[in-house]
């Protein structure tokens, strides 16, 4: 309760108009000494919540410290970072690495061979004979994606897309493709490579199979996979071409370009002869002789620039095969071929659906190993540690450099300094002022030097000390004799590291179940360790110290407060007692004046 200033102004007892202030000055002094004291209790408990609040930090660093990732950092760098960039993780082992990428991985995609011829066409009423494929393994159907009649391409695509694959599966992505003609579905499985290889690294098990695409829409388009033939056929080399528009040899020679058993189909019931009997397109129908050698691009333009009504064809490179596609308005039968590419034969192979890109393994050679593969080109599992991401092919052998990083290691070092010293410098600032007496800053610090001076064990829980580095001063980093703070040396810490690089994860991070339950942990555990029963909400030392403060604050505010109400009450006293004086001598005043008035008049 605040005591107000309160004074008497021509008393006629001739006394001080601040008297009461003057008595009540000296009654004050308890009430100031207490409050003074509270004014000091207050910045202690302060002081011990800051000191609380670093403990905590240091306690936060050795959590994070007590990760081996924290303590072997390495750097990996690529000669040739445009077709592979490289990094590496604490698991990885210093050296280098001759690398060439064979070939880089690649995801399955398979198109409709049927299209639409407007974008806004719908599946007819009742026009779903069958819809789905089987993805890695496991059958989708049209049940699965919802899709019904009414649907656009568009719609499908969105329903797969949005589709929820198992656990673990990164699912098909669907696209619609314009080709100049039609709309066709495409899809992509969204993981690259094969489900399973054989030895020789070629696909044993593709991602997907059997695709089938059987509806009507209602622009009158019918979509059959299971048909022989169809608006869409396609013919294959039974052997890889490696060029979709240069062939090994060219052409073998054609006997006769008018030899529909070497290459011919029907469509649209074509007629040169004007005979009433419809005859087969062959290559003479595109401008080819006997003896040409052309590529399948030069056959695929042929067709095209004939400009035969709603009829193309285009060349589909997979990553393995070449194919000869060929699009009509009209359904294409009888298809033939027997065509050579050099050793390739070019057999007829009638479909709804091809395959655009074959899903394969990458294929690497790494220091001389040649036949490794990956399903990704991201590569995680050929070099400890070390992710290499694939973006091109290599003509020629690239380094792959994995080394120690000393420098990212002294910073995490300086990291736990910097936490550690904040600690001490924070106790030596306050050890003659807020913190002066207080004996649980002088335990923290010994406490914590302590644990910086004890060994810690090896993790193979036979008891024995790390050697030859068991605690940090043998490793250059040492405790100052006056400040108590730490630093390290760097060539004192270079030399260790170039002995043994993993010094420091040993030394801070060996488990207690790894060094065994009667021996030292490492130096991040025990730190640990130490700050949690120090800053413990309920046990801890420094929590107790705080919360006795607590108590002693609260004592002197009842305290303050029982003084500040007999204050008031002895101000109330005084100044009554005084008001009493007053009013006494100035009635004895007024009588005196009254008597020796009348004295005057009897003379």
């Amino acid at each position: 309760m605040a005591i107000g200033n309160i004074s008497f102004g021509g008393l006629a007892s001739g006394l001080p108009s601040d008297m009461v202030d003057q008595l009540m000055s000296v009654e004050q002094k308890r009430l100031t000494t207490l409050q003074n004291t509270r004014t000091a209790e207050s910045k202690k408990t302060s002081a011990l919540d800051q000191l609380g609040s670093k403990l905590s930090a240091l306690a936060s660093t050795a959590t994070t410290l007590q990760s081996e990732s924290s303590w072997s950092p390495h750097t990996a760098t690529s000669s040739d970072t445009d077709k592979v960039a490289v990094s590496a993780s604490y698991e990885a082992v210093a050296g280098t690495h001759s690398l060439e990428v064979i070939r880089l991985a690649s995801s399955q995609t398979k198109m409709s061979a049927g299209g639409v011829t407007d974008s806004a066409d719908t599946i007819a009423v009742g026009g779903i004979t069958s819809f789905g494929f089987t993805y890695n393994g496991t059958a989708y159907d049209n049940t699965d994606f919802a899709i019904a009649d009414g649907d656009t391409l568009a719609d499908i695509a969105s329903k797969i897309n949005n589709h929820t694959y198992q656990d673990g599966e990164k699912g098909v992505s669907a696209s619609v493709l314009y080709d100049g003609t039609n709309y066709r579905l495409a899809l992509t499985a969204k993981d690259q490579g094969a489900v399973t290889r054989n030895s020789d690294g070629t696909t044993a098990t593709e991602r997907l199979t059997g695709v089938s695409f059987n509806m009507t829409w209602t622009g009158g388009a019918i979509w059959d996979t299971t048909a022989a033939t169809g608006n869409t056929v396609a013919i294959s080399a039974a052997t890889p071409l490696t060029d979709a528009t240069v062939t090994v040899n060219g052409l073998a020679g054609l006997n006769d370009p008018t030899d529909p058993t070497e290459f011919g189909f029907y469509y649209n019931g074509y007629d040169p002869d004007i005979n009433g009997i419809e005859d087969p397109y062959t290559l003479s129908s595109f401008g080819f002789v006997a003896g040409d050698k052309p590529t399948l691009s030069e056959i695929a333009d042929a067709i095209t620039n004939q400009n035969i009504s709603g009829l193309k064809a285009s060349v589909v490179n997979d990553g393995y095969e070449n194919r000869l596609v060929i699009d009509g308005a009209t359904p294409i039968s009888g298809l033939t071929s027997a065509l050579v590419f050099g050793s390739s034969t070019l057999s007829t192979v009638e479909f709804g659906v091809f395959q655009t890109a074959k899903g394969e393994d990458a294929k690497l050679k790494v220091d001389g190993l040649s036949n490794i593969y990956s399903h990704t080109n991201s590569v995680t599992d050929v070099l400890p540690g070390v992710t290499m991401t694939l973006k091109e092919t290599t003509s020629s052998a690239i380094t792959v450099t994995v080394t120690d990083d000393t420098s990212t290691l002294k910073t995490t070092l300086n990291s736990f300094t910097t936490a550690f010293n904040d600690v001490i410098d924070y106790i030596n600032t306050n050890k003659t002022g807020s913190l002066y007496g207080s004996t649980i800053a002088r335990s923290i610090i010994s406490q914590m030097r302590n644990e910086l001076n004890t060994s810690t064990a090896k993790n193979d829980a036979s008891g024995d000390l790390l050697s030859p580095f068991s605690i940090l001063a043998e490793l250059g980093l040492r405790t100052d004799q006056k400040t108590g703070k730490i630093s390290f040396s760097s060539t004192e810490l270079d030399t260790a590291l170039s002995t043994n690089f993993t010094v420091l994860s040993d030394l801070f991070t060996n488990t207690q179940t790894e060094v065994g339950a009667a021996n030292k942990a490492g130096l991040a555990y025990r730190l640990e360790d130490l700050l949690d029963n120090l800053t413990n909400s309920t046990s801890g030392a420094l929590t107790g110290v705080k919360n006795s403060q607590e108590a002693r604050l609260t004592s002197l505010d009842k305290s303050i407060e029982r003084e500040e109400a007999r204050l008031e009450k002895v101000r109330d006293r005084l100044t009554k007692k005084f008001s009493n004086l007053e009013q006494l001598v100035s009635s004895l005043n007024s009588q005196g004046s009254a008597l020796t008035s009348a004295l005057s008049k009897l003379g």
